[in-house]
């Protein structure tokens, strides 16, 4: 797998888009997801990236607020786990309907965490 040039470019895609984010801490977190991926640890890759989503929306309240909230967590992919709102705090939390993940579920859960730090400026 590592010598397909299809590969090779996804790999080169996902360095760049890693360098784009602006916190360290979130960067890291992702670029372990990252590794996680390409060993195929694909649980982690999932946990990694949806710990990385929370941790934007708590640093970033106003993505919580009516209307852009049911976007916010219904647009959350949905391939074995998903984002419900705590009844009692109000706050999103993480709910697996599964354990086990497959890459294009993994890869899907990362891209669309780090495109999300970088849209936000996280």
């Amino acid at each position: 797998m590592r010598g397909n040039p299809v590969w090779c470019m996804i790999r080169l895609a996902m360095a760049t888009k890693t360098d784009r984010i602006q916190d360290e801490g979130l960067r890291n977190s992702l670029t372990e997801a990252q590794a996680a991926l390409k060993s195929g640890d694909y649980k982690r890759v999932v946990d990694l990236s949806a710990s990385a989503y929370l941790e934007l929306l708590r640093r970033k309240p106003e993505l919580l607020k009516m209307p852009i909230q049911l976007q916010t967590v219904m647009f959350f992919p949905r391939l074995g786990a998903h984002l419900q709102l705590n009844a009692s705090t109000g706050q999103p939390e993480l709910i697996y309907d599964r354990e086990k993940f497959i890459f294009s579920e993994a890869v899907t859960y990362w891209e669309f965490v780090v495109d999300h730090l970088v849209r936000h400026g996280l």
